[in-house]
């Protein structure tokens, strides 16, 4: 085959050729002429052209960037060593109800105003709160009572959350009148610092003069 001459080539023996390079992985021009490829062919058959092998770029890293990503890496282990040795031990059944009880009954200092037109000449209400888990909570809440006034978490929370109806009256168009209800807070708690104990002894003394006693 080597011995023809460039037009004994038809263009089925080239694509041939050109196939033939393919598979064996030789580069060549798309231009490359069937006598040349051949040639080409030869060459790499015999050994004489080695065929080109490609390989994956290997990226190379500085001495700087070693150090850096060596370093985060030390910065992570570290600062997941320090959260386990913080990390809190498993609450145990006993534990998560003692600390349930305690987030309950803390006493909050509350001053608290009624929004509840049904309610509006009462000078306080009784609330009780109450769940299997931390028992029941009862306590007497006065309004508008500028002191402010101890009261458990776990009532100031239900005090947060209730609610009452109002109705209002609303004009159409043509101006004709209906009435409306709306949902809103029947209470509106504001939270007060806690008492510091001079304000605690003070206020203990005006408590016990008030009902005839000494302090």
């Amino acid at each position: 085959m080597s011995d023809q001459t460039e037009n004994q080539w038809t263009g089925r023996d080239l694509d041939a050729l050109k196939e033939q390079a393919v598979q064996m992985g030789i580069k060549h021009h798309p231009a490359m002429g069937a006598k040349k490829l051949q040639a080409l062919i030869e060459k790499h058959q015999a050994g004489e052209i080695p065929v080109e092998v490609h390989q994956q770029d290997v990226q190379t890293m500085s001495v700087s960037e070693i150090t850096e990503l060596q370093q985060l890496r030390a910065e992570k282990l570290e600062r997941e060593a320090e959260a386990e040795r913080t990390a809190k031990p498993k609450e145990s059944t006993g534990q998560k109800r003692t600390r349930l009880i305690e987030e309950a009954s803390k006493l909050i200092r509350i001053r608290v105003s009624c929004m509840s037109p049904n309610k509006r000449d009462w000078e306080g209400e009784m609330y009780t709160v109450s769940n299997s888990v931390v028992g029941t909570h009862k306590k007497y809440v006065p309004f508008n009572n500028d002191e402010g006034w101890h009261v458990p978490n776990i009532i100031v929370k239900h005090m947060k959350e209730k609610k009452c109806q109002i109705f209002y009256t609303k004009k159409d168009n043509r101006g004709n009148k209906t009435r409306h209800g709306k949902l809103i807070n029947e209470l509106n708690v504001e939270i007060m610092d806690p008492l510091t104990v001079p304000e605690l002894k003070e206020l203990a003394q005006r408590q016990a003069m008030a009902r005839g006693e000494t302090a």
